[in-house]
C-alpha cells in the first residue's frame, strides 16, 4: 500500500499521471466543469464539396446539436469523394459526407465503406451550358467535372446514357476540379458544359448559362450526398455512431424549422452574401431533398452499381444492401424520436 501511495504521489509531483490522480476526483469535476470540452468525445468528419447538399451539417454545428449529444465534432473539407474515402480508411477520419458512388466503389474493391444516412437521394445536380440547348448536341463537345468517380462525373455519365451519349466516346470528360474553377471554364470557353448544385445555379443564370436539365426532374432514385464509415467503426464505436446520428437528425429538424439561423449558417459555410443564393439553396435542400428520416436508398445504390458494371465485374448482381446500413436511422424513426421532434 505504501508503495502505491508514494506513487501516486510521485505522480501529482511531477505533474504526470491521469488527471484524477492529480486532482482527485472533486478537482477532476471542477476541471470538466471549467472546461466542457474536455468531457466532450473528439470526432472527426470530412466533407468533400462546398455546396448546398453539405450545409446541414454546419448547421447542425452551429446550433451546437452535436455537443449536446457529447460530441466535440471537428470537419475537415477534402476535395472529392474518393479522396474523402481514402481518409476514412487511412484512419484520419470517423465519417465521411460525400457523394454516394466513391464508398461504393471502394467496397467493391475490398473495403468495408458502408452509408449510414443519405441526405440527397437523387441527383441534385444541375446541367448548364453556354449554347447548347438540346442534349444531342452535346455530341462532339467537352464536359467538366470535378474528378472521375466523383458524383457529379457519375450524375454526368447517367444524364448522357439517358440521353443516348456515350461518356467519353461521344462528349469528352474533363477533371476540372471543384464547382467554382468549373463554372470559370464554362465561362471562358475551355468547356461546352458542365454540373453545378444551388447556389451556383443563381450565379450562371446571372452569367446567361443556360439550363439543360436540372437531374432531379429525370425522375431518378440515386444514391448522391450521404454519411459514411466502416463497418469496422461501427463494432467498435458503435455508441459514437448512435450519437452522431441523433445528433444529425435533430440537425436536420432544425435546418427544416429555424430558417433564419440555417440560412446564418449557410452564407458562413459558402461564404455568400447574395441572398437569392442562400434562399435558393435552403429551399432546395432543406425542403426539398432532405427528409426528416434520412435514410439511405438501396434503389439508389443500385442505379450506381448498373453504371459501374460496364467496367467493375463485382458491380454485376451485387445486392444493393450490402452497401448501406439503415438501422441508426431506423432505430430513431421505429422509436417515436424523429416523430416527436416535428410533432403531429
Amino acid at each position: 500500500m505504501g508503495m502505491v501511495h508514494r506513487r501516486e504521489r510521485g505522480a501529482v509531483a511531477s505533474g504526470c499521471g491521469p488527471a484524477w490522480a492529480r486532482v482527485g476526483l472533486v478537482g477532476l469535476a471542477l476541471l470538466l466543469t471549467a472546461n466542457p470540452a474536455a468531457a466532450l468525445e473528439r470526432v472527426v468528419i470530412s466533407h468533400s464539396s462546398i455546396s448546398g447538399s453539405q450545409a446541414v451539417l454546419w448547421v447542425a454545428k452551429d446550433a451546437g446539436l452535436f455537443e449536446r449529444h457529447g460530441l466535440d465534432l471537428q470537419i475537415i473539407f477534402i476535395a472529392g469523394a474518393p479522396r474523402g474515402v481514402q481518409a476514412l480508411l487511412g484512419g484520419d477520419v470517423t465519417f465521411a459526407l460525400l457523394g454516394g458512388p466513391a464508398p461504393i466503389l471502394a467496397n467493391l474493391s475490398g473495403s468495408d465503406t458502408v452509408t449510414i444516412m443519405g441526405l440527397v437521394n437523387t441527383l441534385d445536380h444541375t446541367f448548364i451550358t453556354r449554347e447548347i440547348r438540346r442534349p444531342e448536341d452535346l455530341r462532339g463537345k467537352k464536359l467538366a467535372v470535378a474528378r472521375f468517380g466523383s458524383l457529379d462525373d457519375f450524375g454526368a455519365r447517367v444524364a448522357l446514357r439517358k440521353w443516348g451519349l456515350e461518356p467519353e466516346r461521344d462528349v469528352a470528360i474533363l477533371q476540372i476540379g471543384e464547382q467554382p474553377a468549373r463554372l470559370a471554364a464554362l465561362e471562358a470557353g475551355a468547356v461546352h458544359a458542365t454540373l453545378i448544385q444551388p447556389p451556383l445555379t443563381v450565379r450562371a443564370r446571372k452569367l446567361g448559362f443556360h439550363t439543360l436539365a436540372a437531374l432531379a426532374d429525370l425522375g431518378l432514385q440515386y444514391q448522391g450526398t450521404c454519411v459514411v464509415t466502416t463497418r469496422g467503426i461501427i463494432r467498435t464505436r458503435e455508441a459514437t455512431i448512435r450519437a452522431f446520428v441523433r445528433a444529425f437528425v435533430e440537425g436536420a429538424h432544425f435546418y427544416k424549422t429555424q430558417r433564419e439561423a440555417s440560412t446564418r449558417s449557410i452564407a458562413r459555410f459558402m461564404r455568400l452574401t447574395d441572398s437569392e443564393a442562400i434562399q435558393e439553396s435552403y429551399e432546395r435542400y432543406a425542403l426539398k431533398f432532405l427528409q426528416r428520416a434520412p435514410y439511405p436508398t438501396a434503389a439508389g445504390v443500385e442505379v450506381i452499381l448498373q453504371d459501374l458494371a460496364a467496367k467493375h465485374p463485382k458491380a454485376r448482381g451485387a445486392n444493393p444492401q450490402e452497401f448501406i446500413e439503415p438501422r441508426f436511422v431506423r432505430e430513431l424513426d421505429e422509436t417515436g424520436f424523429i416523430q416527436r421532434l416535428y410533432g403531429r
